[in-house]
């Protein structure tokens, strides 16, 4: 967490260092040969789908001609567009912000309902928990916002963020499957 003048003099300082921000399409894209990165590329990515994110690095990013990519947390997104409130201290986006910052931002996937505390951290699998039980709650909550995103006229996520960041070789596998 930072105060929005760090983010404007972070983001200054990248665009007076030639650093050019790029995409998680336009990796894929490098990856495949079907695209040149540009000479200093860097990702500046937001997790959850906050709406400070809108609030404040929107417009900057806008102001500089530079991207992000944003991974929103489904349930969020989807409760914050069904009540309708933006507060920049606490709410998340909603569809339309989304709809609206697609000219900065790619919108990536975060989870629907994984991105918290409890018996599970994150997409990992549980302990004693059945493989089959296991990878139908991964790909259904996966789906679930790969569908929110793509049901409000967005592109499909093309990568997955690991709610905070933990992964296994399962969820790798299954994600990659998808």
């Amino acid at each position: 967490v930072i105060t929005p003048k760090t983010l404007e003099e972070d983001f200054a300082y990248l665009k007076a260092h030639g650093y050019t921000a790029v995409t998680i399409s336009d990796l894929i894209a490098y990856q495949e040969g079907r695209k040149e990165l540009p000479q200093k590329p860097i990702m500046i990515t937001f997790d959850d789908g906050y709406y400070s994110n809108y609030f404040y690095a929107y417009p900057l990013l806008k102001q500089r001609g530079m991207k992000a990519v944003v991974s929103i947390i489904g349930s969020q997104t989807a409760l914050f567009t069904d009540n309708g409130e933006e507060n920049a201290y606490w709410s998340h986006l909603r569809l339309d912000r989304l709809r609206e910052m697609q000219d900065v931002f790619e919108v990536q996937n975060h989870s629907w309902n994984l991105h918290e505390y409890g018996e599970r951290r994150g997409c990992l699998r549980r302990r004693g928990e059945d493989e089959t039980r296991y990878e139908t709650l991964l790909r259904e909550d996966t789906k679930q916002t790969q569908t929110l995103i793509t049901d409000a006229g967005l592109p499909a996520p093309t990568c997955y963020t690991y709610p905070f960041g933990a992964c296994s070789k399962e969820s790798e596998t299954l994600l990659k499957s998808m």
